[in-house]
């Protein structure tokens, strides 16, 4: 059998009654891959690579039928000993769910392995087939670009100004929407109203309204539109902790809003002090000598004042003095 060495076609044609001159176009095929090991080394590497598929590095498809099968699987619970074999005896169906689950396994296991060679192929050859594509886009477009002019060619000359019109119509009007959305059709040097006059200031300044805000009233350079009213005397209502015959004696400061009231308050003098005495005799002696009694009377005696007056309103006013008799 060693001596039986393949031959190519042409040494069968030989068998078959060549000419002697054509002997030399002979070769068996251990000569050509010895040719073509000495011509192109790679290529032959390449030949001894392929080979048939190695069985233990198979890849699983659909469809495909495993060899392992039910009765084997009832044939290795069959022959187990020990604890398996009393638990194979107690539950027969024990190989049937063992053999669903080794078969889920491997067709898991095996489909893995099917996406995973189909992943790393992907990727190897990601690089070539977005060069094809590319170059395939490149080689539409170019066609395309050539059918385009072709045509454009064969066009007449008032449909070649009529086309190229057009293009520049399309352009100068998407020109003219962007710059009527950024900026508007017309810039204005400046807006016609002012938004805000921090624009317009210096500079811009933060404050906090709760810490650095001054009371107008209040503040020193403002004026004080204070009024000193005249002493009065006047009887109380009698309480438990008074007398038969409680008085008091007592001195107010007026401060108005403005210097109007204060003028007017002045004018009218008789008349506010008539109804502060009004006010005052229907206070009790214990009202009048308790602090939050005589906050409460002040309140009192801000609120009437401000129902007679025609020219602003009283803020506060604050005893001076205050004596109560019980």
């Amino acid at each position: 059998m060693a001596d039986k060495e393949s031959t190519t076609k042409v040494e069968e044609e030989k068998k078959d009654g060549a000419p002697e001159g054509e002997a030399e176009d002979v070769l068996s095929l251990e000569s050509l891959d010895e040719i073509i090991a000495n011509e192109d080394p790679e290529f032959a590497k390449g030949l001894i690579d392929i080979g048939p598929d190695d069985p233990s590095n198979t890849i699983y498809e659909e469809g495909v039928e495993l060899e392992y099968t039910l009765e084997e699987e009832i044939k290795l619970w069959e022959r187990s000993t020990g604890l398996r074999q009393k638990i194979y005896k107690l539950l027969r169906f024990l190989p049937k769910i063992s053999y669903k689950i080794k078969m889920k396994r491997t067709v898991l296991r095996l489909s893995w392995i099917k996406w995973k060679e189909q992943a790393i192929q992907s990727l190897r050859n990601a690089g070539p087939n977005t060069l094809a594509w590319l170059k395939k886009s490149a080689a539409s477009m170019k066609a395309g670009i050539g059918t385009g002019l072709s045509a454009f060619k064969s066009f007449s000359l008032i449909k070649k100004l009529a086309f190229v019109g057009l293009i520049v119509l399309t352009g100068a009007s998407a020109y003219l929407i962007y710059r009527t959305v950024t900026k508007g059709l017309v810039p204005h040097e400046q807006e016609l109203f002012i938004g805000s006059f921090a624009d317009w200031s210096q500079g811009k300044y933060q404050y906090d309204p709760k810490a650095e805000m001054e009371s107008f009233y209040d503040s020193t350079r403002t004026t004080q539109n204070i009024l000193l009213m005249k002493k009065m005397v006047v009887n109380l209502k009698r309480s438990s902790e008074s007398g038969p015959n409680p008085m008091g004696a007592f001195e107010f400061y007026v401060e108005g809003t403005a210097s109007e009231v204060v003028v007017e308050i002045k004018d009218r003098e008789p008349e506010v002090e008539d109804l502060f005495l009004r006010t005052i005799e229907e206070t009790t002696f214990d009202q009048a000598s308790s602090g939050e009694g005589k906050q409460l009377l002040c309140e009192r005696l801000r609120k009437e004042v401000n129902k007679i007056l025609t020219k602003g309103y009283v803020r506060r006013i604050f005893i001076k003095t205050a004596i109560i008799k019980p």
